[in-house]
């Protein structure tokens, strides 16, 4: 009789959400199909939404926020802080985004390097309507973060990235007095540390832009950015710095800006 390998989870993803999204459906299924059995993903909720998500998803695990915090990044620190510890990978993804096929290439990056405290990918910008917006730019020259940022030029984002739990718990989760861009903090935090990271020139996830979600408010999301700029991380950014690295991303992306102004 053949013997059939067993997978053992190895992949914590949460899913922060307030019950309500129908994308949510999409988003479950786009981790079953690209993560398979070494994925554990699990939704965390408002107390009140609980029963009806668990009646949907029965295979799924589902918990509430945690009580007295407001924001999606206390309900991600409360959950990732209780579970990741059990697992050599974490990620998170919203409830009206999901994974493409080429998520899976993150999975791999990590496994064939153990040195690597994460990769990261690019991210497909996508209507309401499920149209195709727009590619991420994005490079190998993930130092570069910091500089990039400055010019509010974002290398990658929270979709289509992998990092190891042991890296969350030595930074210490999210920095919850950001509402919009805790995870941009995060990423400096990371890189301020050494950390190893990698690009993989893949798009791994599709990021729905439509009203009413947290991102589209601009003026707080315009204000947080001021605020992570005037952190002390920032404070070792030179101007030739930033006009450097700006310049070599705009380079590396020209197939990318092109592909935009030709669909212009």
């Amino acid at each position: 009789m053949e013997n059939k390998k067993t997978v053992i989870s190895d992949t914590l993803v949460i899913t922060a959400t307030l019950g309500s999204r129908e994308t949510l459906d999409r988003t479950i299924k786009s981790v079953i199909s690209h993560g398979g059995n070494r994925v554990k993903h699990i939704l965390t909720c408002p107390k009140s939404k609980i029963d009806g998500l668990a009646k949907k998803y029965p295979f799924l695990e589902i918990i509430p926020e945690p009580e007295g915090r407001k924001g999606i990044y206390s309900a991600l620190n409360n959950a990732i802080g209780k579970y990741a510890k059990n697992y050599k990978y974490v990620t998170f993804i919203n409830d009206d985004d999901y994974w493409l096929p080429d998520f899976k290439k993150l999975f791999s990056a990590m496994d064939n390097d153990e040195d690597l405290d994460g990769v990261y990918g690019r991210t497909m910008f996508m209507s309401e309507e499920d149209t195709i917006i727009g590619e991420q730019t994005s490079s190998s020259r993930y130092k570069a973060f910091k500089a990039l940022l400055s010019k509010k030029i974002v290398l990658f984002t929270q979709q289509s990235t992998l990092i190891k739990s042991e890296l969350f718990y030595t930074i210490g989760g999210f920095d919850e007095s950001y509402k919009l861009i805790a995870d941009s903090k995060f990423w400096v935090e990371a890189i301020d540390l050494n950390t190893k990271f990698k690009y993989v020139n893949v798009l791994a996830a599709a990021y729905t832009l439509q009203e009413g979600q947290l991102s589209s408010d601009k003026e707080t999301q315009g204000a947080e950015y001021i605020k992570l700029l005037n952190e002390s991380n920032f404070k070792s950014v030179g101007f030739s710095d930033i006009v450097i690295e700006s310049f070599l991303f705009r380079m590396a992306n020209i197939s990318i800006y092109l592909k935009r102004y030709l669909k212009l």
